[in-house]
C-alpha cells in the first residue's frame, strides 16, 4: 500500500473520515495507533476559501498527492457573504459549514487526503474575534463536529482547538503542531498613525500589556510539553503570520511579548527542526528571522479561492521569497535521503499545479549551531 493510502486509512480510523461524502464525521471507535514505518514526505496546506464558490485548488492539492492536508483557517467565511460582515448564530454557522460540506471540490479533497485543521477568525465566527466572542464554545463544538473529532477526545474536553500529532519512525519523525490563535486571544490595540505609515496596511498596533495573551496559559503549557517531545522536523502551524510583524494586520506582531515568548520557548526546550506554516493574508510569501536559536522560517500560503493585490505591498523586512499573488496552496516536501542532511523543499503551487515559489532548507540548518 502506498504511504498516502496508508495514512488515509489511518485517518479514517482515527478521526472518522467519510470518503463517500467528503465530510469528516464523528466516530466512537478508539483511535488505532499504526506502526509508522514509512516516513511522511509531503504535506499540503492552505487558508482562506469562500465556501460558496468553486474550489478547483483542491483538485490541484489532490493531484500533488500529499500525505496530509493542513487547513490553517478561514475554511469558511461564516460571518461574511462576500460584501457584508454580520453576526453569526450557532444555526447560521452550521449552515455555512454545511455549504462547504456540499462543495464537490472539498469532497474531492477529503475523499483522497486526510485533513488536520485549525481555525482563523471567519471560521471561528467573528471577524478579528478573540476571547471575547460569546459563541466560542458553540463554535468549537461545530468546528469539531465538522472535522469528525471523536466524542471523547482531548480536543472535545479542553477549551480551544489546538492539536498535535507526530508521524513517522524515530530519525524521520514529523511533528505537526496546530495553534489556536482565536479562543484565548486578548484585545487588539488600534494604531494611532496615518494609514500606510511605516509600510503598514493594517489598523493595529503592538499590544505590550504583559497580562494580555494570544495563546492562553493552558495552551502555552501544552505547547511547551509538545516541543519537548522527540521529533526530527516540527511544523508549527498558525492561522496568522508569526515572523512578519510590520503589517499591522491580524498577526503575532500585534502581541510582541507572545511572539518573543514563542521564539524563546523553541530555544529553552531545545526543539530542533522547527518551521512555521501560516496563512491569513491573501497572498503567499516566505519570511525568516534570526532572532531564535537558529534561523526560523515562516512559510505563508493564502488564499485558496481569492487574493488581495494590495496586501503584499505592506512592509516585511523578513521576506526572503515571494510574494505570490494568485490562488495557491503550500506544499512541503521532505527528501529524507538527501546528503549530507535531509532537504525540506517549500513550494507555492497554483491552481494549474505550477510551482510559483520554491525554496530549500537543509534540516541541519534548523538547529542551534
Amino acid at each position: 500500500m502506498k504511504w498516502s493510502s496508508f495514512l488515509f486509512s489511518f485517518a479514517v480510523i482515527a478521526i472518522g473520515c467519510a470518503p463517500e461524502s467528503g465530510v469528516l464525521v464523528e466516530s466512537d471507535e478508539d483511535p488505532v495507533a499504526p506502526d509508522f514505518a514509512p516516513p511522511i514526505t509531503r504535506i499540503a496546506f492552505g487558508s482562506c476559501a469562500f465556501q460558496w464558490v468553486e474550489q478547483p485548488i483542491f483538485r490541484a492539492v489532490v493531484a500533488a498527492e500529499p500525505d496530509l492536508y493542513l487547513s490553517l483557517g478561514d475554511a469558511i467565511y461564516g460571518d461574511f457573504d462576500g460584501e457584508t460582515t454580520f453576526d453569526v448564530t450557532p444555526e447560521s454557522l452550521r449552515e455555512e459549514w454545511q455549504e462547504l460540506a456540499d462543495n464537490p471540490d472539498w469532497q474531492h479533497l477529503t475523499a483522497n487526503v486526510p485533513v488536520m485543521a485549525v481555525w482563523d477568525n471567519h471560521d471561528y465566527g467573528k471577524a478579528e474575534g478573540g476571547a471575547e466572542f460569546e459563541l466560542k464554545a458553540q463554535a468549537q463544538e461545530i468546528f469539531l463536529d465538522f472535522f469528525g473529532e471523536p466524542a471523547d477526545s482531548e480536543r472535545r474536553l479542553s477549551k480551544g482547538v489546538y492539536q498535535a500529532e507526530t508521524f513517522g519512525p524515530p530519525g524521520r519523525a514529523v511533528q505537526i503542531i496546530l495553534l489556536d490563535t482565536r479562543f484565548f486571544k486578548g484585545p487588539f490595540v488600534l494604531a494611532d498613525r496615518p494609514e500606510g505609515a511605516g509600510g503598514s496596511l493594517g489598523k493595529f498596533a503592538p499590544n505590550e500589556d504583559p497580562d494580555v495573551t494570544l495563546l492562553g496559559s493552558a495552551q502555552w503549557a501544552w505547547l511547551e510539553e509538545q516541543l519537548r517531545q522527540p521529533a526530527d522536523i516540527r511544523f508549527i502551524a498558525s492561522s496568522t503570520q508569526i515572523v512578519p510583524d510590520q503589517k499591522g494586520m491580524d498577526e503575532w506582531g500585534n502581541y510582541p511579548l507572545e511572539r518573543q515568548k514563542l521564539l524563546e520557548l523553541i530555544e529553552t526546550t531545545g526543539a530542533e527542526g522547527v518551521v512555521f506554516l501560516t496563512g491569513n493574508v491573501h497572498f503567499s510569501e516566505l519570511s525568516a528571522t534570526d532572532d531564535g536559536p537558529y534561523r526560523l522560517f515562516d512559510f505563508t500560503s493564502s488564499g485558496l479561492t481569492h487574493v488581495n493585490e494590495e496586501y503584499p505591498q505592506a512592509a516585511n523586512a523578513y521576506r526572503v521569497a515571494g510574494p505570490v499573488v494568485e490562488i495557491n496552496f503550500g506544499l512541503v516536501e521532505i527528501d529524507w535521503e538527501a546528503t549530507p542532511s535531509p532537504r525540506i523543499i517549500l513550494q507555492i503551487i497554483d491552481v494549474e499545479g505550477g510551482v510559483q515559489l520554491e525554496y530549500e532548507v537543509r534540516l541541519n540548518e534548523l538547529r542551534e549551531q
